[in-house]
Protein backbone atom coordinates (compact mmCIF):
# COMPACT_ATOMS: atom_id res chain seq x y z
CA UNK A 1 0.00 0.00 0.00
CA UNK A 2 1.33 3.23 -1.00
CA UNK A 3 1.43 6.58 1.42
CA UNK A 4 -1.88 8.07 -0.82
CA UNK A 5 -3.86 4.86 0.35
CA UNK A 6 -2.43 4.10 3.61
CA UNK A 7 -3.32 8.05 4.12
CA UNK A 8 -6.94 7.09 2.88
CA UNK A 9 -7.50 4.34 4.98
CA UNK A 10 -6.21 6.15 7.92
CA UNK A 11 -8.61 9.33 6.89
CA UNK A 12 -11.79 6.56 6.37
CA UNK A 13 -11.05 5.86 9.63
CA UNK A 14 -10.13 8.43 12.12
CA UNK A 15 -13.84 10.42 9.86
CA UNK A 16 -15.80 7.19 11.24
CA UNK A 17 -14.34 7.46 14.57
CA UNK A 18 -14.34 11.12 15.04
CA UNK A 19 -16.06 12.98 12.37
CA UNK A 20 -15.21 15.81 9.65
CA UNK A 21 -14.43 18.53 12.77
CA UNK A 22 -12.94 15.96 14.96
CA UNK A 23 -10.39 15.11 12.46
CA UNK A 24 -6.76 16.58 13.14
CA UNK A 25 -4.69 16.19 10.35
CA UNK A 26 -1.34 16.16 12.80
CA UNK A 27 -2.72 13.15 14.20
CA UNK A 28 -3.59 11.79 10.53
CA UNK A 29 0.11 12.17 9.60
CA UNK A 30 1.02 10.57 13.28
CA UNK A 31 -0.96 7.28 11.97
CA UNK A 32 0.44 7.19 8.74
CA UNK A 33 3.91 7.63 9.62
CA UNK A 34 4.78 10.64 8.13
CA UNK A 35 5.19 14.54 9.04
CA UNK A 36 1.93 16.52 8.85
CA UNK A 37 3.58 18.86 6.42
CA UNK A 38 4.30 15.70 3.97
CA UNK A 39 0.26 15.34 3.90
CA UNK A 40 0.09 18.12 1.22
CA UNK A 41 2.03 16.41 -0.88
CA UNK A 42 -0.26 13.64 -1.27
CA UNK A 43 -3.92 15.65 -0.50
CA UNK A 44 -5.05 18.67 -0.95
CA UNK A 45 -6.84 19.29 2.04
CA UNK A 46 -9.18 17.66 5.10
CA UNK A 47 -12.45 18.41 2.80
CA UNK A 48 -10.72 16.93 -0.63
CA UNK A 49 -9.77 14.01 1.82
CA UNK A 50 -13.34 13.80 3.34
CA UNK A 51 -14.79 14.34 -0.37
CA UNK A 52 -12.64 11.15 -1.56
CA UNK A 53 -13.73 9.05 1.39
CA UNK A 54 -17.69 9.57 0.59
CA UNK A 55 -16.93 8.77 -2.86
CA UNK A 56 -15.42 5.76 -2.34
CA UNK A 57 -17.96 4.32 0.43
CA UNK A 58 -20.50 5.77 -2.31
CA UNK A 59 -18.44 3.40 -4.72
CA UNK A 60 -18.28 0.61 -2.42
CA UNK A 61 -22.36 1.01 -1.64
CA UNK A 62 -22.91 0.97 -5.66
CA UNK A 63 -21.13 -2.08 -6.24
CA UNK A 64 -22.63 -3.93 -3.24
CA UNK A 65 -26.10 -3.70 -4.41
CA UNK A 66 -25.35 -3.94 -8.28
CA UNK A 67 -23.51 -7.24 -7.34
CA UNK A 68 -26.56 -8.28 -5.56
CA UNK A 69 -29.02 -7.09 -8.32
CA UNK A 70 -26.58 -9.51 -10.45
CA UNK A 71 -26.05 -12.75 -8.32
CA UNK A 72 -29.81 -12.70 -8.25
CA UNK A 73 -30.11 -12.07 -12.36
CA UNK A 74 -33.21 -14.85 -13.25
CA UNK A 75 -34.79 -15.11 -9.38
CA UNK A 76 -38.33 -14.22 -8.78
CA UNK A 77 -38.43 -10.26 -8.01
CA UNK A 78 -39.16 -10.38 -4.12
CA UNK A 79 -36.41 -12.70 -3.78
CA UNK A 80 -34.43 -9.96 -5.63
CA UNK A 81 -35.31 -7.59 -3.49
CA UNK A 82 -34.42 -10.16 -0.38
CA UNK A 83 -30.76 -10.13 -1.90
CA UNK A 84 -31.11 -6.42 -2.00
CA UNK A 85 -31.61 -6.18 1.79
CA UNK A 86 -29.44 -9.03 2.86
CA UNK A 87 -26.89 -7.22 0.64
CA UNK A 88 -27.31 -3.74 2.23
CA UNK A 89 -27.46 -5.18 5.76
CA UNK A 90 -23.95 -7.22 5.39
CA UNK A 91 -22.00 -3.80 4.22
CA UNK A 92 -23.28 -1.64 6.54
CA UNK A 93 -22.77 -3.90 9.54
CA UNK A 94 -18.98 -3.72 8.56
CA UNK A 95 -17.79 -1.43 11.60
CA UNK A 96 -16.05 1.45 9.83
CA UNK A 97 -18.79 1.71 7.82
CA UNK A 98 -21.47 1.88 9.42
CA UNK A 99 -19.53 4.26 11.98
CA UNK A 100 -18.99 6.66 8.73
CA UNK A 101 -22.54 6.65 7.50
CA UNK A 102 -23.91 7.54 10.77
CA UNK A 103 -21.69 10.29 10.74
CA UNK A 104 -22.47 11.23 7.26
CA UNK A 105 -26.47 10.95 7.81
CA UNK A 106 -26.63 11.84 11.38
CA UNK A 107 -23.85 14.88 12.07
CA UNK A 108 -22.76 15.70 8.66
CA UNK A 109 -20.53 18.98 8.34
CA UNK A 110 -22.87 21.35 7.31
CA UNK A 111 -21.07 23.02 4.16
CA UNK A 112 -20.48 19.03 3.13
CA UNK A 113 -24.30 17.76 3.10
CA UNK A 114 -24.93 18.66 -0.25
CA UNK A 115 -21.87 16.85 -1.49
CA UNK A 116 -22.57 13.89 0.62
CA UNK A 117 -26.48 14.25 -0.48
CA UNK A 118 -25.32 14.38 -4.29
CA UNK A 119 -22.94 11.83 -4.06
CA UNK A 120 -24.77 8.99 -2.05
CA UNK A 121 -27.92 10.40 -3.47
CA UNK A 122 -27.02 8.86 -7.14
CA UNK A 123 -26.54 5.14 -5.95
CA UNK A 124 -29.57 5.49 -3.91
CA UNK A 125 -31.54 6.86 -7.25
CA UNK A 126 -30.59 4.09 -9.07
CA UNK A 127 -30.99 1.59 -5.99
CA UNK A 128 -34.61 2.70 -5.36
CA UNK A 129 -35.42 2.52 -9.37
CA UNK A 130 -34.68 -1.57 -9.29
CA UNK A 131 -36.81 -2.10 -6.09
CA UNK A 132 -39.54 -0.18 -7.42
CA UNK A 133 -39.31 -2.30 -10.63
CA UNK A 134 -39.34 -4.98 -8.52
CA UNK A 135 -41.81 -4.75 -6.73
CA UNK A 136 -44.34 -3.60 -9.62
CA UNK A 137 -43.22 -6.90 -11.24
CA UNK A 138 -44.17 -9.37 -8.33
CA UNK A 139 -47.51 -7.24 -8.11
CA UNK A 140 -47.75 -8.26 -12.14
CA UNK A 141 -46.64 -11.30 -11.52
CA UNK A 142 -49.45 -11.94 -8.62
CA UNK A 143 -46.76 -12.19 -6.04
CA UNK A 144 -47.95 -9.40 -3.95
CA UNK A 145 -51.46 -8.04 -3.86
CA UNK A 146 -52.64 -5.36 -6.02
CA UNK A 147 -51.84 -2.27 -3.90
CA UNK A 148 -49.93 1.49 -4.08
CA UNK A 149 -46.27 0.80 -4.71
CA UNK A 150 -45.67 4.25 -3.63
CA UNK A 151 -47.09 2.84 -0.08
CA UNK A 152 -45.13 -0.72 -0.31
CA UNK A 153 -41.89 1.48 -1.07
CA UNK A 154 -42.36 3.81 1.68
CA UNK A 155 -43.11 0.66 4.10
CA UNK A 156 -40.08 -0.93 2.63
CA UNK A 157 -37.66 2.08 3.16
CA UNK A 158 -39.05 2.62 6.60
CA UNK A 159 -38.36 -1.33 7.58
CA UNK A 160 -34.82 -0.83 5.77
CA UNK A 161 -33.89 2.48 7.11
CA UNK A 162 -34.51 0.90 10.60
CA UNK A 163 -32.37 -2.20 10.12
CA UNK A 164 -29.79 0.10 9.33
CA UNK A 165 -29.98 2.38 12.04
CA UNK A 166 -30.39 -0.93 14.44
CA UNK A 167 -26.89 -1.34 13.80
CA UNK A 168 -25.96 1.81 15.44
CA UNK A 169 -26.68 0.20 18.10
CA UNK A 170 -25.83 -1.72 21.11
CA UNK A 171 -28.61 -4.22 20.63
CA UNK A 172 -26.97 -7.95 21.05
CA UNK A 173 -30.54 -8.88 19.57
CA UNK A 174 -30.10 -6.59 16.04
CA UNK A 175 -30.16 -9.86 13.73
CA UNK A 176 -33.27 -11.14 15.28
CA UNK A 177 -35.07 -7.93 15.55
CA UNK A 178 -34.44 -7.33 11.87
CA UNK A 179 -35.82 -10.38 11.14
CA UNK A 180 -38.50 -10.37 12.64
CA UNK A 181 -39.00 -6.63 11.45
CA UNK A 182 -38.26 -8.23 7.60
CA UNK A 183 -41.12 -11.04 8.37
CA UNK A 184 -43.68 -8.27 9.82
CA UNK A 185 -43.35 -6.06 6.94
CA UNK A 186 -43.55 -8.91 4.07
CA UNK A 187 -47.01 -9.64 6.24
CA UNK A 188 -48.01 -6.24 5.99
CA UNK A 189 -47.73 -6.07 2.57
CA UNK A 190 -48.80 -9.85 1.88
CA UNK A 191 -45.45 -11.32 0.80
CA UNK A 192 -45.85 -14.96 1.42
Amino acid sequence: MNTKQRIEQAAKRRFALEGYEGLSLAALAEDVGIKKASLYAHIEGKEQLFKQVVQEMAGRYERVWMGAREASAGAPPLERIEAIVNALIRFFEEEETWMLTKRMLLVPPPELRPFIEETLGTVEISLQAFEKEQFHLAMEHGDLPEQSLEDIYDAYYCFLDGALVSLFTFETNRVARQRAAFKIFKKGVGWT
